[in-house]
């Protein structure tokens, strides 16, 4: 098949969205697709190279919002328009059904070229402003996709209670992101070895991790008190810990605060976003991968600590309720002050960190697996197909006995 994946979102931004989409892109160049990804030209982080195994098709809106990473305008469509024209895709597979992009070229796909839509729901509708406005435009925009996928069970249950109604006959699938369970892998007892010692992790000390954007909802600048509280608990000191915090955002300033007042600041490493291929190795010198952040929808972090081998203390108001099996995987909590108090279990309790390490990786390899995910996916794209060539027939039937009554 010829595939379209579309979105506002994809490299050089970095994030989930963007790292699924190219690793679905991969995936399906390797099982002999066609990919192409359209998305806008990103012009304030240029410059920049593509030097993608699949084509990336970039056009230039005259709206462009940074802050928002959104570009779109009349012009880019009707240059969308032409590719599809020239190209003849067989299905468009969209994702974020917040994203300006891949509702416009949704549209234009299904509503003027008659391809078939798949849109996969990457997060949270949450409350936004004029929530009841965007819910009313999002359920009359999205009404040509011919199927959903959601990314998890909760996001799943949210789209349903966002298009309402509106959703008629269509379904909402659950597929989880996939993971490449060959290259995000345990380490080999040298491989640990050296990648400890390259952030100067000592044998007895055990290693806390936490990766991704430092915002309100991922709560990474309440790490500080979560893990003191922790260590009072188990009556540890903090001489026996390294904390490793990897990102960036507006919550920085008072993580390094509470980094301070904790007294942490002396134990912790922090770094900036870095290559996704670099994480492999912080993966790997790390025991314990901590993620406090709510409303997380399917978390490509988790995915990379599960198949790399790590136990994992999180929050449950989240699509981590699917990936990690409460217990046994990893731990899940309902509020702050029982992420610190699982967290305490784990830090005392330092034979669990293994058992359940190699439990989340089985996992990851049984559930999440790129081979097993794509099989789903492409599930979808078929009843999609079957679907649209079902109304589309019915579409020239009726045209039929319009033309003959008359």
């Amino acid at each position: 098949m010829r595939i379209a994946i579309a979105s506002d979102w994809f490299y050089p931004k970095i994030g989930g969205i963007e790292a699924h989409m190219d690793e679905l892109a991969r995936q399906l160049l390797d099982a002999g697709h066609e990919p192409h990804i359209i998305t806008h030209d990103y012009r304030h982080l240029a410059p920049y190279s593509d030097g993608f195994p699949y084509q990336v098709h970039r056009f230039r809106g005259s709206v462009y919002l940074k802050d928002y990473h959104i570009s779109l305008s009349p012009g880019q469509l009707l240059e969308i328009n032409g590719l599809y024209k020239s190209l003849g895709f067989d299905i468009t597979h969209v994702h974020s059904i917040y994203s300006p992009f891949s509702i416009a070229v949704a549209n234009l796909s299904r509503g003027i070229r008659g391809v078939p839509v798949v849109a996969t729901n990457h997060s949270f509708f949450g409350e936004p402003k004029m929530g009841g406005v965007i819910r009313a435009l999002l359920r009359y925009y999205l009404r040509r996709m011919d199927a959903f996928i959601a990314v998890s069970s909760p996001v799943a249950e949210d789209t349903r209670r966002l298009l309402g109604r509106s959703l008629g006959d269509r379904i909402v699938t659950t597929i989880p992101n996939g993971i490449d369970v060959e290259y995000w892998r345990p380490a080999e007892e040298e491989e640990r070895e050296k990648a400890r010692i390259r952030l100067n992790i000592r044998d007895d000390e055990i290693a806390l991790l936490y990766v991704g954007r430092m915002t309100e909802r991922k709560q990474a600048h309440r790490l500080p008190m979560v893990i003191l509280r922790a260590l009072e608990m188990c009556k540890m000191s903090k001489n026996r810990i390294k904390v490793i915090i990897i990102g960036n955002g507006p919550m920085k300033a008072s993580l390094e605060k509470n980094l301070e007042i904790t007294g942490l600041r002396e134990r912790t490493i922090l770094m900036d976003f870095m290559p996704r291929e670099e994480l492999r190795e912080i993966y790997w010198a790390a025991d314990v991968v901590l993620m406090p952040g709510m409303l997380e929808a399917f978390p490509i972090v988790g995915l990379e600590a599960s198949a790399t081998g790590k136990l994992i203390v999180g929050r449950n108001e989240s699509g981590l309720s699917d990936l990690i099996v409460d217990g046994q995987t990893g731990f899940l909590s309902h509020s702050e002050a029982e992420l610190s108090q699982k967290l305490s279990v784990v830090l005392s309790e330092t034979e669990l960190i293994p058992k359940m390490g190699r439990e989340a990786r089985a996992r990851a390899e049984r559930e999440f697996s790129w081979e097993i995910v794509l099989k789903r996916l492409l599930e979808v794209y078929k009843i999609a197909m079957d679907r649209a060539d079902e109304l589309d027939n019915k579409y020239l039937l009726y045209r039929a006995i319009r033309r003959n009554a008359g």
